[in-house]
């Protein structure tokens, strides 16, 4: 996309600073290890990425504790979850909210409906290494009756001669487009079509594509609009830095559309419609 649309690209308080350090040191040393062991093999034994004198059962365990772990989260079990969390720990959910070890488990502890989820595993990796830390990926779908959300976890895992703690988790859920409607629903495609000028003075042009809508910007870069509701259209493409973008379309008194307004990460950007 150009220039512009590159700029239209589970509540607890924040964990205080020094608390936190000891995790963010593993994590960097885990990190600096595993690059290590992926270009130079410096911390690679028999397992792809494992310490040295580690083994299959050590890379098993970790993946086990991280499916346990998330598990345990979703569905309320903190004593699990008091058990199998490291004292120093971070947590940051899809929503960009952070919590400390006791404000996840008071987060944990209001999943009361969780025993409902089923959560499926696939993509799953992990990477262990010296001290013994371990990162490990999965993505998991979690279905609720007919309701499903897909989210990929990332998890760092620390032992110290027992089972595996998590020191540090986080989750990203996976954008999905809205269903598409008919133009019924979404008003004349015709309506739409015109030009738009944007905070510094460039003008978007929106025309009719078969039975969709395009943005053109001054660059003569197209990004496709689907209709998913009235006078709403959607990117069918995410921006990299932003996820989903919106665009909704307003009408003045006499029915004519006079704007759109593109609307990313809680943020709303009127473009009058050029006359």
């Amino acid at each position: 996309m150009g220039r512009l649309s590159a700029s239209v690209r589970r509540n607890t308080p924040h964990p205080t600073p020094n608390p936190r350090k000891p995790v963010m040191i593993r994590a960097a040393v885990s990190l600096v290890c595993l690059s290590l062991a992926s270009s130079f093999g410096a911390c690679a034994g028999t397992v792809p990425g494992a310490r040295p004198g580690s083994t299959a059962a050590d890379t098993a365990g970790a993946l086990a504790a991280q499916r346990d772990w998330w598990r345990a989260f979703a569905t309320a079990d903190t004593a699990y979850l008091q058990a199998h969390t490291a004292q120093n720990f971070s947590l940051t959910l899809s929503s960009g909210q952070t919590f400390g070890r006791a404000a996840m488990l008071a987060q944990a502890a209001s999943h009361v409906n969780g025993g409902r989820l089923a959560m499926q595993w696939s993509e799953e990796s992990v990477r262990v290494a010296a001290p013994p830390l371990a990162v490990a990926t999965t993505r998991v779908a979690e279905s609720d009756g007919p309701t499903t959300a897909t989210y990929r976890y990332l998890t760092v895992l620390e032992r110290g001669g027992g089972p595996w703690r998590v020191a540090a988790a986080q989750s990203t859920r996976e954008l999905v487009f809205s269903a598409r409607v008919p133009v019924v629903q979404s008003g004349p495609l015709g309506d739409f079509a015109g030009g738009y000028r944007t905070p510094r003075g460039l003008v978007l042009r929106v025309e009719v594509r078969g039975a969709a809508l395009a943005m053109v910007e001054p660059s003569g870069t197209e990004v496709p609009l689907e209709p998913i509701g009235p006078g709403i259209f959607e990117f069918r493409q995410l921006s990299p830095s932003n996820g989903m973008v919106r665009m909704v379309f307003t009408r003045d008194a006499s029915g004519r559309v006079a704007g759109m307004t593109r609307l990313i990460n809680g943020q709303a950007t009127t473009f009058p419609r050029v006359p």
